[in-house]
């Protein structure tokens, strides 16, 4: 990205992204819901307003961040639309969050109703900042940011897991189980890559159109 890319970190937390992009030389923007948190003096940190919307003028941005965000929120459609009106024609969003395709994740919730990093829900905590609530497969990712305008140009993975890797005896099955699923979309064929069944975390950009 070229330094005067105009950058939003949403879901900005005390500001370890926004820091290290400011670092850099990028323009950055910062949000949370939470903003007394912030801790980079260089970088201003708005408040995101209770209902979702974003403190940033209409295609007003180029590049957008949510680092481990979307699985802290209820309703990720009204995240990604909020994103799509303040990123400019051809902007991106980049986002990373606990990938629930690994075989360690399949088989945790065939054995327990969990995915890999989403416990049980406390029904009395509403603070959305501690606790997973929203576990989607890349498939589904893919439905709600094509719903909000977007395309996805890249799906990556940080590192693979050593428990997943000691699941890959399963592969055969799941690609069996999947056979026919897979014939008909290429999305199950996706997530059944072999980065997708050893990943950790799943990291997505995509492109608005």
């Amino acid at each position: 990205m070229p330094a005067e890319t105009r950058v939003v970190d949403i879901g900005a937390g005390m500001g370890a992204l926004s820091r290290r992009l400011s670092d850099a030389g990028y323009r950055v923007f910062a949000c949370d819901l939470f903003p007394e948190f912030f801790r980079v003096p260089e970088v201003e940190c708005l408040p995101v307003s209770q209902d979702g919307r974003l403190p940033y003028e209409d295609s007003s941005l180029d590049v957008a961040f949510g680092v481990e965000l979307v699985e802290h929120l209820e309703e990720t459609e009204r995240l990604f639309g909020e994103v799509a009106r303040v990123l400019k024609p051809e902007g991106e969003l980049i986002i990373t969050t606990p990938n629930i395709l690994s075989l360690k994740s399949r088989l945790a919730f065939l054995l327990t109703g969990y995915a890999y990093s989403f416990p049980p829900l406390d029904p009395d905590v509403r603070d959305p900042v501690r606790q997973h609530i929203t576990p989607l497969t890349l498939d589904g990712y893919r439905w709600r940011l094509k719903q909000a305008g977007f395309d996805i140009v890249e799906v990556a993975v940080d590192k693979f897991q050593n428990t997943s890797l000691w699941l890959s005896f399963l592969i055969p099955l799941v690609w069996l189980a999947s056979l026919k699923a897979s014939r008909k979309s290429a999305n199950v064929k996706l997530q059944n890559q072999l980065r997708m069944l050893f990943g950790r975390t799943l990291m997505i950009r995509a492109r608005r159109a």
